[in-house]
């Protein structure tokens, strides 16, 4: 019986639970897989300097170690494990705060990036974080956003990719998965940010297009 209790309460985690019991191996894991997507978020940092950068749902601080010294840049994310983590990569660039009430001033932000961090939270949430960003950005700021969509171009290879995908996002928790189950149902990446106002002017595919590297303005 209290085997049976046990698998329960894991499958029924929170998803802090998950990102506590995921964040020592988080990046161990996935880096071989996202190494090229961060290296292009990072050239493209450096071709265009941004000034003031935010990134929201910084996790492990990963990408924001990948930057030169130069490049102004705060992270933020919800999870005290991963922000531990993120204290040793990206030494005090990044703190705890929720994505949707932010403690940044308007217009403060030339760019704001968000990796993989929007799929994995529901509708209402994701309206809200892009009111947010839109207070957050300078007039003439970019939103960067890297996530899940639907291949361009549809082969044997892209949908094997997207079913791996799938399988990797059904093992990481019982919301996660819902979430990433209606992020995809509501059309990915780019119909659902295009759908809430934004104009995209740039875009890079990844894994046979089922991740897009995207530029946006609102």
């Amino acid at each position: 019986m209290s085997n049976n209790k046990n698998n329960i309460e894991k499958i029924h985690q929170s998803p802090s639970e998950d990102y506590e019991n995921s964040s020592k191996h988080y990046d161990k894991i996935l880096n071989p897989f996202l190494n090229h997507i961060r290296k292009a978020v990072t050239d493209w940092i450096i071709v265009n300097q941004p000034k003031n950068i935010l990134d929201i749902g910084c996790g492990t601080g990963k990408q924001i170690s990948l930057l030169p010294n130069n490049i102004n840049v705060i992270g933020v994310d919800s999870s005290p494990a991963m922000l531990k983590i993120a204290d040793k990569q990206a030494t005090g660039k990044c703190i705890e705060a929720d994505a949707v009430n932010l403690p940044f001033q308007d217009n403060k932000f030339d760019l704001i990036i968000s990796q993989f961090a929007l799929h994995e939270k529901n509708m209402e949430a994701i309206n809200s974080e892009l009111k947010e960003v839109s207070r957050l950005l300078k007039p003439n700021g970019k939103f960067l956003i890297v996530d899940f969509d639907y291949p361009t171009k549809r082969t044997i290879l892209s949908q094997i990719l997207g079913f791996g995908i799938y399988l990797i996002e059904k093992n990481a928790g019982d919301e996660h998965f819902g979430n990433y189950k209606s992020w995809m149902g509501s059309g990915g990446l780019e119909k659902i940010i295009s759908d809430s106002g934004w104009k995209i002017f740039e875009r890079q595919l990844f894994y046979k297009g089922n991740i897009h590297f995207t530029i946006w303005k609102n």
